[in-house]
């Protein structure tokens, strides 16, 4: 067997244990599953959206470094996916929060002794079961292979290949375990779910998540960039720009600063749905019903107000 046929078969392999072993535990999918779609930033970093969060894959010498991993019920499409545009073994994985969309191949990938890195919140997440008002639902943990083997608490710095790679964490924005992730060398950021494109966000206010501290993080991150810089959101496009992320934050801003005067008010959740405070963004963001995001966006300001 040639070298490259091999480790594509053992990539593949890895996703193939994804879904022998592992049912899809966060929801049954009724819709037709969206195909996952490659997208080549520069010569070395690629994303691949349709599964979840946005992956990123950076290639070095010797294999890949990702950056999540997507539904664990769709590891194995990913797994082909990547092994489509290069078939060379993960080496590190890289979890940019808990959230069960973006940490699907821990376990695939953790159960062959790959390397998984994730803040310290995130990793104690991934390693309980706890019910999740915010997100309607209860997390459930991942198997003993999926939890992160490495953990920081305020960032750190890594060399991969050709790429240094510096990753931030950034307190009580989508989740209290966030970290963002810089790739100089490229000019490429992940921003993981810190930064949503074309749609309302998710706020995990369970844990601590909120819309104020999500903006404020876009401008954190609006200082490590510059123009050029390809920002690759945890949903929505491949990627975006400086300007589009700049108009997001003033977007969730302005939504925010509305919110924080309703409960000034001390409205009920039911008069801030019929003030309308996201009106003008709706018809831009194709929403015709921001109802969940509102009860998030506002629970997560009434938790920081206790």
């Amino acid at each position: 067997m040639h070298e490259a046929s091999r480790r594509e078969f053992l990539w593949t392999t890895l996703g193939g244990i994804a879904a022998a072993g592992m049912a899809p535990r966060v929801f049954a999918q009724a819709a037709p599953t969206p195909p996952i779609v490659a997208t080549r930033l520069t010569d070395r970093v690629t994303v691949f959206g349709g599964d979840g969060g946005n992956v990123a894959i950076v290639a070095g010498p010797d294999g890949l470094l990702m950056i999540d991993g997507g539904y664990a019920n769709r590891a194995a499409d990913l797994a082909r996916s990547v092994a489509g545009v290069d078939p060379r073994r993960v080496q590190v994985l890289y979890n940019t929060h808990y959230h069960f969309d973006h940490t699907g191949s821990n376990e695939s990938l953790g159960a062959a002794h790959i390397r998984i890195v994730a803040h310290e919140n995130a990793a104690k997440r991934l390693r309980i079961r706890f019910d999740d008002p915010a997100m309607g639902r209860t997390m459930d943990p991942l198997k003993k292979e999926g939890w992160p083997s490495e953990t920081f608490t305020q960032g750190g710095k890594a060399t991969f290949g050709r790429d240094s790679l510096e990753y931030t964490h950034t307190p009580l924005a989508h989740t209290d375990g966030d970290a963002y992730f810089m790739l100089p060398d490229s000019n490429v950021l992940h921003a993981g779910d810190l930064l949503w494109a074309g749609r309302y966000p998710v706020i995990d206010y369970t844990v601590g998540g909120s819309l104020a501290r999500m903006a404020e993080s876009l401008g954190e991150m609006d200082q490590r960039i510059e123009d050029g810089t390809k920002i690759i959101p945890g949903h929505g496009p491949a990627s975006v720009t400086r300007v589009d992320m700049r108009g997001i934050r003033e977007m969730w801003t302005t939504i925010n600063d509305r919110l924080e005067r309703h409960a000034k008010q001390g409205d009920p959740i039911e008069a801030v749905i019929a003030a309308a405070p996201t009106r003008e963004f709706d018809a831009t963001l194709n929403v015709k019903n921001p109802e969940s995001f509102l009860k998030q966006a506002y629970g997560g300001v009434l938790a920081r107000r206790k």
